[in-house]
């Protein structure tokens, strides 16, 4: 849905034939047409004959908005708008959309775009105070832009500019230049940029199939996708020959749609799943993953231990030998490393800290005597190291990138088929940070018509997921895991400091960070990174922050956890959680499950986990308010709620 100067006008020019009465409005000139068959791709005007067009109900409800907001002065007449200027696209669809998402509240970041196009007023709320918000115009067009369902018609020529473009998400310098091609494809919703000003643009789903099936199809005929087209393959493959004309079926050859026997080629294939994304018009949510360095580097870690287990069948991946095999080499080999160590000493330390312990970096030659340096006391220094590892493997489980199983009675740690294929990637291309909005570049353009923004980007292209034009095999392959992972929750303490700052509606990234002192914003950071995720919030392409569902449960499930606890639930307390569902009665009244003592043996063969681990789990539990001794309290049903949700 794209509406600039000349779609105004057009628009305006056949609602004024309307209102005098004239059953549609006849153009003079083929030159003038453009505009107006685009309005009839978007499903705001039809073609009645050609040269000759009437408003559909969505172009007249659009049009009347557009005379409404001019007459009041919301907006100047269009016919003093700049030629360039969109007052509609995807971007501004998305700045509405995320308002909307946010209590109508835009942000900074496109509040003065939404402006520029009279979308913006200040509301005042009752013991809040005054702010400004999307107005009822906004509201209105986007509720155009849910129910026009768009036309879809694609020529011999622009399926050779479809086929030849790269898919995006990059830089719209990069779209090759196509004359009108990136309006009309923007017409029926095939092509987006990002909030706010168009710096990145993406194919949509619809259009990535579209482009899939132009790259194979037999561009024989003059019009070589159309909604006809499409609906006659359906009824060839699903139904047989019988339910096509013979008209039909010859048009399925040509195009190489279909094999002699009835068979989808490839080319009919991607055409079937674009039809069906047409019509049902649903959607992915948008997902996402993080994977750390230290995560990546225990990945190797456990491939490291399992191979001289091989030789030595005493050594196992522990949490121990973990520790041992990362923190007992060099320092130098760990250069990668530096950043998140001294993220992890800032934390515990105090960032005034920050020039001591960049001075000990360069002074010590392995972890362990960095760590000796800060933690003195006792067995301090070996403890803390050992829970910086722990913590790191919970993590990993949580993504179901590991498990840990109980083997000769004790926790070990095995590599999950999703763990291989990360480790594989970070010894193709080096071991480094895949932040959570550098694989949500590539996830949001699972919506229906949106483009990451320039923030995610850039973060995709630095961590190789973004590259050439799309996405990497790297960022298809982590874009891929973040919807096919089974997620289990998890949390650490300051995490949860984080997550309950946040309110469910209203917040914006740079209000998250004014809850903290300025020397925290890189622990923030990190710490928003891990939220989203874990799918706890949504980071909205206007810099919104959102609780999701499972964000929701976890927040209250954890209110009265106390907030010095380390990781106020834990992958593997999840899985004794289930275990113990799985072994007790649900008592609906009172919103417990009771499990009787006896079955606690059995739930601990449930989880899969050793003695020893199951206990500490308990405890974790119970701290955490989660469980009582024999039951599982209404907060601890909500974690198995979010747990639900987020799978």
């Amino acid at each position: 849905m794209v509406i600039r100067k000349e779609h105004a006008l057009a628009l305006m020019r056949v609602r004024e034939e309307e209102k005098n009465q004239a059953p549609t409005c006849q153009l003079f000139l083929k030159s003038e047409e453009p505009p107006y068959l685009e309005l009839e791709r978007m499903n705001l005007l039809r073609q009645v004959r050609p040269l000759e067009y009437a408003l559909t109900y969505w172009g007249r409800a659009l049009a009347n908005i557009l005379d409404d907001m001019v007459e009041k002065k919301f907006i100047l007449h269009p016919s003093k708008w700049d030629e360039e200027f969109r007052w509609l696209g995807s971007e501004v669809l998305m700045m509405i959309e995320t308002a909307i998402e946010n209590d109508d509240i835009p942000g900074e970041l496109t509040e003065k775009e939404l402006e520029k196009r009279g979308f913006i007023e200040e509301r005042k709320v009752e013991k809040k105070g005054v702010f400004r918000t999307v107005n009822q115009y906004a509201k209105d067009i986007y509720e155009i832009f849910k129910n026009a369902h768009p036309r879809l018609i694609i020529d011999r020529e622009l399926c050779q500019y479809i086929k030849e473009m790269p898919a995006g998400p990059a830089e719209s310098s990069m779209l090759p230049a196509g004359g009108r091609f990136p309006i009309l494809m923007g017409a029926m919703r095939l092509l987006a940029f990002s909030v706010p000003t168009s710096d990145i643009y993406s194919l949509t789903p619809l259009g990535r199939e579209i482009k899939a099936a132009c790259e194979t199809i037999a561009p024989t005929l003059e019009t070589v996708i159309s909604e006809d087209i499409m609906d006659s393959l359906e009824r060839a493959v699903y139904e047989g020959f019988e339910a096509v004309t013979d008209e039909e079926k010859e048009v399925l050859f040509q195009l190489a749609l279909i094999d002699d026997e009835g068979n989808p080629l490839p080319a009919g294939e991607h055409l079937l799943e674009a039809y069906r994304i047409w019509k049902e018009r649903s959607f992915k949510p948008v997902k996402s993953i993080n994977v750390e360095v230290i995560d990546a580097e225990l990945l190797r870690g456990i491939e490291e231990v399992w191979k001289h287990n091989e030789s030595d069948p005493s050594t196992l991946p522990t949490v121990d030998e973990l520790v041992h095999y990362l923190f007992y080499k060099p320092l130098k080999e760990y250069k990668h490393l530096l950043e998140y160590y001294g993220r992890r000493l800032y934390q515990d330390l105090g960032y005034q800290k920050k020039e001591e312990i960049q001075k000990k970096f360069g002074e010590v030659k392995t972890v362990e005597e960095l760590f000796k340096s800060f933690y003195e006391k006792g067995n301090q220094w070996y403890e803390k190291m050992y829970d910086l590892v722990q913590e790191s493997l919970y993590t990993l489980e949580s993504f179901n990138l590991i498990r840990a199983e109980e083997k000769e009675g004790k926790k070990v740690h095995y590599l999950t088929e999703f763990g291989k294929k990360v480790l594989e990637d970070m010894k193709t291309r080096g071991i480094r940070e895949i932040p959570a909005v550098g694989v949500k570049a590539i996830t949001v353009t699972n919506k229906e018509f949106a483009a990451p923004n320039v923030e995610w980007y850039q973060k995709g292209v630095e961590a190789q997921l973004i590259g050439g034009g799309e996405a990497t095999e790297a960022g298809k392959m982590y874009a891929q895991m973040a919807y096919e992972i089974r997620r289990l929750p998890h949390i650490t303490r300051f995490e949860l400091q984080v997550l309950h700052k946040i309110p469910e509606k209203g917040f914006f990234v740079k209000d998250v960070y004014e809850q903290f002192d300025e020397t925290w914003k890189e622990e923030v950071e990190y710490a928003l990174n891990k939220l989203e995720a874990r799918g706890y919030i949504d980071i909205l392409q206007n810099e919104a922050i959102i609780l999701t569902e499972p964000g929701k449960l976890i927040k209250r499930a954890l209110s009265g956890t106390p907030e010095g606890f380390g990781n106020p639930i834990t992958p593997l307390a999840v899985r004794v959680l289930e275990a113990l569902r799985k072994v007790g009665t649900l008592y609906e009244k009172e919103r417990k499950v009771r499990v009787l003592p006896k079955n606690f043996k059995e739930a601990m063969k449930l989880s899969g986990l050793d003695p020893e681990s199951f206990e500490r789990e308990l405890v974790i539990l119970r701290a955490s308010n989660l469980i009582g001794k024999s039951s599982i309290n209404e907060a601890g049903l909500l974690i198995l709620e979010a747990l639900e949700k987020l799978n």
